[in-house]
């Protein structure tokens, strides 16, 4: 190596010395501060950041609960309602759950809590402060088969609610196949559709009156009652018989009307299935009436 290559290399030596050192010394300084800055921010950020985080798992959970909680209880409803059915069919006809289980929602508004009174009333007329014509066939004194679920007084608190199966229905063109519970009980009402009491026994002579919840989701309990048309069949079956009924009159009337209609004087065997209408709003019931057409005896 030559003395003037020698010189070459040792100046590029310094000359790449001294611009390292000049980054070192232009970033560093400048940049520590910030540097411990941003650390001190994101020190003081951390336990807000951990508090959203438990608040966003939180409303999360929150809202899941929220949604399967009714999907539950609709499942829950749904099973007992078909343990029912499956003990009448072979069993003792009863079923048993606790007084705060199997809550349906709008039960506070769709409840026919005005019928209580009457369904346990042991005359065969209407209380004195009405007016309501009596019809051939009821009310009655309920027999000792036929003992409506009873509703419990505010201050009783049962340990265990006992619904017990007279019968079932079976609506084809709605879907609809549920047990009949003996009285119109919140209760009974919970996992069945309820026979009113004083009203004629189911398939005699008067009119026989079964009330349903409008339940919210599609197709559940009298849900669809809606949806039936004139000349459509209910079947109701009992231990030895299957009416059938035909459809020949719809209406919609309002809450106060209806007992006049229920104790309005009729001939022959005659159903009237009872819901609140509109879904939701229950502001009118509505009544579906049929007339027995065939009865035929259950081997």
């Amino acid at each position: 190596m030559t003395v003037t290559q020698y010189e070459d290399k040792n100046e590029q030596d310094r000359l790449k010395s001294e611009q390292q050192t000049t980054e070192v010394q232009t970033t560093s300084p400048a940049q520590e501060p910030d540097r411990q800055r941003t650390g001190r921010i994101r020190k003081k950020r951390k336990p807000v950041l951990v508090v959203l985080d438990m608040l966003i798992v939180a409303l999360a959970l929150t809202g899941l609960a929220l949604i399967l909680k009714p999907i539950i209880n609709h499942r829950q409803q749904d099973q007992v309602s078909q343990e029912l059915l499956d003990n009448f069919n072979h069993g003792d006809g009863t079923v048993t759950f606790d007084p705060d289980q199997l809550v349906v929602d709008g039960e506070d508004i769709e409840y026919f809590s005005d019928f209580d009174e009457y369904e346990t009333a042991p005359t065969t007329s209407k209380p004195a402060d009405t007016n309501y014509t009596t019809q051939p066939g009821g009310p009655t004194k309920p027999s000792s088969d036929l003992t409506p679920t009873p509703e419990p007084t505010p201050t009783e608190a049962p340990e265990k609610i006992v619904v017990r199966a007279i019968a079932r229905i079976e609506i084809p063109d709605i879907n609809v196949n549920m047990p009949i519970a003996e009285g119109t009980s919140k209760y009974n009402l919970r996992v069945a559709i309820g026979h009113y009491t004083p009203s004629a026994t189911l398939g005699k002579e008067g009119r026989s009156v079964l009330l349903g919840h409008r339940m919210y989701s599609y197709g559940r309990h009298f849900n669809r009652l809606g949806e039936m048309e004139i000349g459509d069949v209910i079947i109701i079956e009992d231990k030895q018989f299957r009416y059938t009924y035909t459809v020949d009159k719809i209406d919609r009337i309002l809450p106060y009307d209806l007992l006049k209609e229920i104790y309005a004087p009729v001939e022959g065997r005659r159903i009237m299935l009872v819901t609140c209408d509109p879904i939701r709003v229950a502001s009118h019931r509505l009544l579906v009436r049929g007339e027995l057409t065939k009865t035929e005896a259950i081997p």
